[in-house]
């Protein structure tokens, strides 16, 4: 994986929670001060954004530790946590990234961050294996164990309504996809709350 990626998410997260502590001790910690900061509604929307940060910073933790797996000397029940964990990781950043913009009127890449790929496999081989899609529709996926063991999120349904669909992908590639999607919009996210910030600086 691209460590360089991984390590300028961490950045960008830390400067932009570092701005906002800064400001709170500058507004000696009033929330309401910090919600008209953040130019959001009210103070549930201040506590969703500040706990999306911290979700961002919890989740690339786990990112971090999914670098140094061992995909040939892993005991397959530590690659199916690692994977598992990874891809829902993914999710919840995704999940996490949207409630900011949203709550921070910010609509650039929306669609982008919807749509992105690590989600997709995340929902055939990490959380609706079992029953994806909906009514007749409805198929599941099995995920490939051996494929693990060269880094690819790998596998087919075989009850598909148009028949057999075969998925396969790096997991590495993947989230450095995600990870570039995510890095321009925390890089968005950041110009506006630091540049509002320097702006109120006496």
């Amino acid at each position: 994986m691209e460590y360089r990626v991984v390590s300028e998410l961490d950045s960008i997260i830390f400067e932009i929670r570092d701005g906002i502590s800064e400001v709170a001790e500058d507004f000696d910690s009033e929330t309401k001060d910090l919600v008209s900061f953040l130019g959001v509604n009210d103070e549930h929307e201040y506590h969703s954004v500040m706990d999306s940060f911290i979700l961002l910073e919890d989740t690339q933790l786990a990112k971090n530790e999914f670098c140094k797996v061992d995909f040939i000397n892993e005991s397959f029940g530590r690659l199916y946590l690692m994977f598992y964990g990874v891809l829902n990781s993914c999710y919840m950043q995704q999940q996490a990234i949207l409630v900011i913009s949203k709550k921070l009127n910010i609509e650039q890449n929306i669609s982008e961050i919807k749509g992105v790929e690590v989600v997709a496999y995340r929902n055939d081989f990490s959380a609706h294996s079992p029953n994806r899609g909906r009514g007749k529709s409805e198929h599941s996926f099995m995920l490939d164990r051996l494929a693990m063991r060269q880094a690819k999120v790998k596998g087919y349904t075989a009850n598909h309504e148009t028949g057999d669909v075969f998925r396969e992908a790096n997991i590495n590639s993947l989230i450095s996809e995600w990870d570039l999607v995510l890095e321009r919009q925390l890089a968005l996210i950041a110009e506006k709350l630091l540049n509002k910030k320097h702006n109120n600086t006496p």
